[in-house]
């Protein structure tokens, strides 16, 4: 699955957690991803931030859902994976005894994955985790090999619990409210919108 897929496939309320999490904590790789999402589609970047923030939110998740924004949609949920996430990459990684530099990245990324250890390491995540966080993980981490690994593609295919748009909240976790996903989707990019000053 590729990562554009991923945000159409994932649930607006995650998808919108995730956009908003590069506003509070990385305004820069906000800003940028406006601009070059913008950009892609022949619109000046004002055009989506004089929207209200919610709005704005709308237009990013629906723009990353298209096949011309897969690299940008990939970098930001990598970015958001060690950012956000790290702490379930790195129980992923230890619980298979993949060495890692202590934040979830790899160097050096192993050609087989034992299926007993793979196996053990997505239960241990399912328990901590979101359903839906843990498989967005796997479907990224099962980009970073060519063609990925067959262990964990036949995970991911067999595991019912592994499912993108799923209301799943992590087991110790507090439900996160999805009110922001809910909010009017941002009018459409095609429309006549009237000059701003830059």
């Amino acid at each position: 699955m590729k990562a554009h897929e991923m945000f159409l496939q994932m649930s607006p309320a995650l998808a919108v957690e995730l956009v908003d999490f590069f506003y509070h904590a990385d305004r820069n790789v906000y800003k940028t991803t406006i601009s070059t999402l913008a950009t892609q589609r022949k619109l000046r970047p004002v055009f989506v931030t004089k929207k209200s923030r919610d709005q704005q939110f709308q237009w990013v998740v629906k723009a990353l859902q298209t096949k011309r924004s897969d690299e940008i949609a990939q970098h930001l949920l990598q970015a958001w994976l060690m950012k956000a996430k790290s702490d379930m990459l790195v129980a992923f990684l230890d619980k298979q005894e993949i060495e890692h530099d202590g934040t979830g990245a790899v160097d050096e990324l192993p050609k087989t994955l034992d299926p007993e250890k793979l196996k053990a390491a997505i239960d241990t995540l399912l328990g901590k985790y979101s359903a839906e966080e843990v498989t967005l993980y796997l479907h990224m981490f099962q980009l970073q090999e060519e063609g990925g690994w067959p262990e964990l593609a036949a995970e991911l295919e067999k595991d019912d619990r592994l499912q993108l748009g799923t209301a799943t909240k992590a087991p110790e976790a507090a439900p996160a409210s999805a009110a922001a996903a809910e909010e009017p989707a941002a009018a459409d990019e095609t429309k006549a919108d009237p000059p701003a000053a830059e």
